[in-house]
């Protein structure tokens, strides 16, 4: 799970916000669900150009996928706020997928680190899953503070993992890739929404709470499931 692909369904779930009464949810579920699992590369992230050529292949799959989503169920009004909202992940997405940008270029530099990192992360990858189940089985009002909760944690546990491997020097470049992608939209959506928030605690399942995978009610749970084996 990488955080180009997280940070951008984070912002399937602010615009999950806005849906009108005609749309489902589980549209806005099966669009994670492309991000989430066909992103993926079965010897971990993507380390050459040949390799992020195929993934941005699916990250714009996705992105059209949630275009097309707010075409459909949202107002004017609200096309332009998630408009502004995504404006940064639009940006990274055209960096991240062209040859030869200085991103593209750094990204290549740490992939063999992060990839290293990655293979670490069994436990942030568990925590995480249990945790969207909840994220996308709750209330439509719910879903930003559950998702702001997710995304807190599994920042936290991963950057523990990069920066002892990797260096502050990765962790920073994440942070880089971050910012970009969602500007300050988690500051403002998700403040005060730490590890020890006590709304977090009631929301998640526990570190260490297994996922239900293939048992799981969550479209999106069951297709991550199937991909990771958890």
């Amino acid at each position: 799970m990488g955080f180009i692909q997280f940070s951008i369904f984070f912002l399937f779930l602010f615009v999950g916000q806005g849906i009108c009464q005609t749309c489902h949810l589980r549209e806005l579920d099966l669009c994670a669900a492309t991000l989430l699992v066909f992103t993926q590369n079965p010897s971990g992230l993507a380390t050459t150009d040949n390799e992020l050529n195929k993934q941005c292949g699916y990250l714009r799959e996705a992105d059209s996928c949630l275009r097309n989503f707010t075409r459909k169920c949202t107002t004017p009004l609200q096309r332009e706020l998630i408009g502004f909202g995504t404006e940064g992940s639009a940006r990274l997405l055209t960096e991240y997928c062209t040859p030869s940008t200085q991103l593209r270029q750094s990204y290549l530099k740490h992939a063999p680190c992060l990839n290293q990192a990655q293979r670490g992360q069994k436990a942030c990858v568990k925590d995480l899953q249990a945790a969207l189940e909840i994220v996308t089985s709750v209330e439509w009002d719910k879903r930003i503070p559950a998702g702001c909760c997710a995304y807190s944690r599994f920042q936290g546990c991963t950057e523990n993992l990069v920066e002892t491997k990797c260096g502050k020097e990765a962790v920073e470049f994440m942070h880089i890739l971050l910012r970009m992608a969602l500007s300050r939209l988690p500051d403002i959506v998700c403040q005060g929404y730490g590890n020890n928030n006590s709304e977090c605690k009631a929301l998640l399942p526990a570190p260490g709470t297994p996922p239900k995978g293939a048992r799981s009610g969550s479209v999106l749970s069951r297709l991550f499931s199937a991909y990771t084996g958890l």
